[in-house]
């Protein structure tokens, strides 16, 4: 008798396929051990959230996954998921989709791409949504249409704006204990604290080995590509609490390591360390190729994978959280991201900083020029803010980009402004 296939895994199948054509395809780049073990990571993650028997929860950006682990469940980190789809070359179809729907194109396209993706059928559906109110302002709104649509509960976590407060940290740890033990009962588990404390020792496992790699990374010439270093951010945003980051990093760690011994480097003749600044378009590696490659100007750090928190109590698990989440310099005014990006030219012996403005995301398209003007009273290192989408490969123009990046790198060879 033949059994009819559910709905999850005939999206299982579907984004098998996909993910096998795009791994047949050519590296750009000879990818580092913990590169690929991030990657089969984060892979098996994704084809977990659609088995039939899988508890998924839907997390935003800052949503730690180390509570969703304690409860046995899959984060989904769901820009991500836009991410993924636009490097197998499915993202045209699921915009196209969001843009028939309505779907308003002043928005982000990660969002837009989600929408399409609903449309299309090809998410794996949420058994609960919790979003916050940092960085994204349309991620509650697009989590409160999803919790409609699916019929399922969504938990909002509000971040005070004024971090300093000495009622801060409370206030957020007294949130996500709350939000952690609603979600609990909204998938049919018992809280157990233990397991987050167990969530919590291996979070802070991988955090040692990641703050080596951080410490190597400082090393001129670089170690590794910022063009590969980027495409951490996935596994950072939904593996924290995991049994895999800690060995991926120490996968990184060891093998940066052992380059720096044999006096290995990312691109021969480095000409140039710049600092990468918010996301990377996911559809093709063109600007990086003729950054790094190319031109030599090597991204030494980018500060989506700065960590900026202190390492966790296991024994105040809510209240550690709650700190490593106000730690990020993208809440409160703009001279704590400014303060940070500061630290990031210093530490990184940085000549120039390339920040991109992806096309509807408003929190850091407007914070860029606070921070370029901030910057001005502190340090005369080239600032370059690039206007580049990140998701829809149609919005890019690679002659455009490449004429903006020459006048960038003219700059730099001038010496600066």
């Amino acid at each position: 008798m033949t059994v009819a296939k559910t709905g999850r895994q005939k999206q299982r199948e579907y984004f098998t396929s996909h993910f096998q054509n795009r791994v047949r395809k050519q590296n750009d780049y000879e990818p580092l051990k913990g590169s690929r073990a991030r990657e089969r990571a984060m892979f098996k993650l994704l084809m977990e959230s659609f088995r039939d028997k899988s508890t998924v929860i839907w997390k935003s950006t800052f949503v730690p996954s180390e509570i969703i682990y304690a409860l046995d469940a899959i984060p989904l980190y769901i820009e991500s998921f836009s991410a993924v789809t636009a490097s197998m070359d499915l993202a045209p179809d699921m915009l196209q989709a969001a843009d028939r729907d309505g779907f308003s194109k002043d928005s982000c396209t990660f969002l837009r791409g989600i929408m399409g993706a609903f449309i299309k059928d090809i998410l794996p559906g949420p058994d609960a949504l919790v979003s916050t109110s940092y960085y994204c302002d349309g991620d509650p709104k697009i989590f409160d249409i999803f919790a409609e649509k699916y019929d399922k509960p969504h938990f909002y976590l509000q971040v005070p704006f004024k971090v300093e407060e000495d009622n801060a940290i409370d206030m957020l740890a007294a949130q996500l204990e709350e939000i952690t033990r609603n979600l609990a009962v909204a998938v049919g588990v018992e809280f157990d604290p233990d397991k987050l404390s167990e969530a919590i020792e291996r979070s802070n496992d991988a955090y040692r080995h990641f703050k080596k790699v951080m410490e190597l990374r400082k090393m001129a010439p670089s170690l590794m590509l910022g063009c590969e270093a980027m495409d951490y951010i996935a596994a950072i945003s939904q593996l924290w609490g995991s049994r895999e980051l800690p060995r991926i990093f120490r996968l990184l760690c060891e093998e940066l390591e052992e380059r720096a011994e044999k006096g290995i480097t990312a691109v021969d003749n480095e000409r140039h360390r710049l600092l990468w600044c918010h996301l990377k378009p996911y559809y093709n590696n063109d600007v990086f190729n003729y950054l790094e490659q190319e031109q030599k100007a090597v991204i030494a750090f980018e500060n989506v994978n700065l960590i900026t928190w202190d390492e966790m109590d296991p024994n105040k698990p809510f209240r550690s959280l709650a700190a490593k989440l106000l730690a990020s310099p993208g809440i409160g005014p703009a001279e704590r991201m400014t303060k940070s990006v500061l630290g990031m030219i210093n530490d990184y012996k940085i000549d120039g900083v390339i920040w991109t403005a992806s096309w509807g995301c408003r929190h850091f398209n407007s914070l860029s020029q606070m921070v370029k003007d901030g910057l001005r009273k502190e340090t005369d290192v080239p600032f370059f803010i690039l206007d580049l989408e990140c998701v829809d490969k149609t919005n890019y123009s690679k002659e455009q980009v490449r004429t903006r990046l020459d006048a960038f790198l003219e700059v730099l060879d001038e010496g600066g402004l």
